[in-house]
């Protein structure tokens, strides 16, 4: 198994991950029964040789495959026939999991509105009230 690639330098290392064939509840038919195809990975957070501040960010991740009593990742795979496909769909499933928890939105600079819009918004809201006091009881003038 090679190194895993997340984004722009950052790997994890084939050492910090192991692979396990174990049974598979998909599909296969009869042959499901007898044969270990469902690849199970398990990545061990601390054997990344990330930076801690990247690791906490990992291991706050909301996500239930992400155990923190023993700073791992436990991925399983069952969804194709041989066990050579899971596993990549397994890494694939690793490699997009940290990508999501190593993500941070742009934080948001607070807009003011411009003056010409404020002023299209007041004469819309005049417009609207002017309608709607149209709209009451009429009377009889004396």
């Amino acid at each position: 198994m090679d190194d895993l690639h997340i984004r722009n330098g950052l790997y994890v290392p084939a050492k910090a991950m192991s692979v396990d064939a174990v049974r598979s509840s998909g599909p296969g038919g009869q042959s499901v029964n007898k044969t270990n195809s469902a690849a199970q990975l398990r990545a061990y957070v601390d054997a990344f040789g990330w930076t801690d501040g990247l690791i906490v960010r990992v291991l706050n991740h909301p996500d239930s495959r992400i155990t923190k009593s023993q700073r791992a990742i436990l991925i399983q795979c069952d969804t194709h026939r041989s066990f050579h496909r899971n596993q990549d769909e397994a890494l694939e499933r690793l490699a997009g999991l940290l990508r999501k928890a190593l993500h941070r939105d742009k934080p948001r600079r607070p807009t003011r509105p411009s003056r010409s819009s404020v002023k299209r918004a007041v004469k819309s809201q005049k417009r609207r009230q002017e309608i709607k006091a149209k709209r009451g009881r009429i009377r009889d003038w004396p």
